[in-house]
């Protein structure tokens, strides 16, 4: 009797224990899920899904004609989120990303605070799916998504909407809402489920379904041809084409971590590649706050990744976070304050970096006029610096090669110094002359202002273009340009 009560004890302890493992821990949760319950591997190409015709559609272009900016959340604590969403706007964004049936503010609540806005340009990225991935969708034998989708979609379908947020990094990332959930899941199946939803029906079609992936260094991508892998799997398994590749990198790392990430450019260099390759417009979700292992980065470091994506062909940029919230899960900075609410408010008091960034903003809105229409057809960098860049060897700048439009780039202040830039060399989509080049040549120094010079391999007439208005100047006919480009920013040239 002794004996079946302590195995009776043991075995009920075993079960508490692994359901508050499951339930409070992410660790031994994915642990359990991705090694003995689930068998789902996101690097696997089905060859079954990657056969079937797939449902082609137009380059994704913003419909309001816009450079895409998004914010990612709005302040948890505000009397008035109409102002606040003003104000966010004011700020150069014009995509806030926020709001599902679980951990974020009531969406009802955003929805009747777009509606009060009445005219704007800011549009709102619906996140449709909550962490209880699997209890929003039904099992794999169901084309259907649930009646909690189907009513969210109904619910949240107005002019305010750009879109929705279907799911945030696939992968083995399952976390089950309760402790005995234990149903296996395929993330880039239960995806392709809810696309083909909002895909077939023409109330929503014409609207963003929005999927963010993994970086580089996440766990289940140990080496540049395991993410190309995972981006391959995710998009051979969708029967309709990704509108478009999104990614999070979040580079600045606490100098006890590592400080700045060694294989951030080969992240933005797989990305290019693979949005090349499948004609997909990407999108980067940057880092804007200090959380976890991040710091809380500077006005310079925020720049440095804008410009450095769109010098690699970004087609929009993403804060993560934006607002102030989420103090309670070690979120530490942001751009903007809390309790935003009054238009009297001077614009230098919604928060040190609101008025840098909104210039920012304002800069990459004026200069995307340009960039939107125009395509990638080399990367540069003058060295592997920051921080010894890995796997970028064939980026940076071989002197022997004389099919490349650049010759070299210099320190003008010191020929012996690495001037520690980048060069995005992008064409016109449209235009078959191959005389024609934009240069965007970015400082990947946050700390000095750099004096390059960029010699090009002939003569041209090389225009200038204005960070805050857009327009190109005549710059001079020459077969050198030189620019003064501030810490973490750029400046975009035409040379024919």
């Amino acid at each position: 009797m002794r004996k079946i009560i302590l195995t009776a004890v043991l075995i009920f302890s075993l079960l508490l224990l692994m359901g508050l493992g499951l339930n409070f821990s992410d660790r031994f949760n994915n642990f359990i899920f991705a090694n003995i319950i689930n068998p789902y591997n996101p690097l696997d190409i089905k060859d079954s899904v990657k056969t079937e015709a797939k449902v082609e559609q137009d380059y994704w272009q913003d419909p309001r004609g816009l450079f895409p900016i998004f914010a990612y959340n709005v302040p948890d604590s505000t009397k008035d989120l109409s102002t606040s969403l003003r104000i966010i706007e004011q700020g150069g964004i014009n995509i806030v990303i926020n709001a599902n049936l679980s951990w974020m503010p009531d969406p009802y609540k955003v929805k009747k605070a777009f509606e009060k806005l009445g005219n704007t340009d800011l549009r709102w990225l619906v996140i449709l799916v909550n962490k209880c991935n699997n209890d929003f969708i039904f099992g794999n034998t169901d084309d259907e998504t649930n009646a909690h989708i189907k009513k969210y979609l109904k619910d949240f379908n107005n002019k305010y909407v750009y879109g929705w947020y279907v799911w945030d990094e696939p992968g083995k990332n399952r976390k089950s809402c309760s402790p005995f959930n234990l149903v296996p899941n395929d993330d880039n199946a239960d995806i392709n489920r809810m696309v083909k939803q909002i895909r077939s029906d023409s109330a929503y079609n014409t609207k963003l379904d929005f999927v963010n992936l993994y970086p580089t260094y996440w766990d289940g991508t140990p080496d540049a041809k395991a993410y190309e892998k995972y981006i391959d799997a995710f998009i051979s398994s969708q029967q309709f084409k990704p509108r478009v590749l999104s990614f999070d990198n979040y580079p600045f790392l606490k100098s006890k971590f590592g400080g700045f990430r060694k294989d951030y450019y080969l992240n933005l260099s797989i990305i290019r590649k693979k949005a090349l390759e499948y004609n997909n417009p990407f999108w980067l979700m940057l880092l804007s706050s200090e959380h976890l292992d991040y710091k809380s980065p500077t006005f310079e470091e925020i720049s440095m990744q804008v410009y450095s994506a769109l010098a690699y062909g970004a087609k929009g940029i993403g804060y993560y976070i934006y607002s102030k919230s989420w103090g309670n899960n070690d979120h530490k900075s942001w751009i903007l304050e809390n309790f935003v609410d009054n238009d009297s408010v001077a614009d230098s008091l919604h928060g040190p970096l609101y008025l840098p960034v909104k210039r920012l903003n304002e800069q990459v809105q004026a200069l995307g006029k340009t960039l939107l229409n125009l395509e990638s057809v080399e990367v540069i960098h003058s060295s592997d610096y920051p921080n010894n860049q890995k796997d970028i060897s064939e980026s940076i700048l071989n002197k022997e090669r004389p099919d490349l439009f650049i010759k070299s780039i210099i320190n003008a202040d010191d020929l012996n110094s690495d001037p520690k830039v980048l060069v995005g060399i992008l064409r016109e989509k449209s235009n078959n002359d191959t005389t024609g080049v934009y240069l965007l040549v970015v400082n990947k120094d946050v700390d000095n202002v750099v004096k390059v010079n960029v010699l090009l391999q002939k003569e041209s007439r090389i225009y200038k273009f204005n960070n805050d208005f857009g327009d190109k100047k005549f710059f001079n006919l020459s077969d050198t340009l030189e620019a003064n480009i501030l810490p973490g920013s750029g400046e975009l040239f035409y040379c024919e």
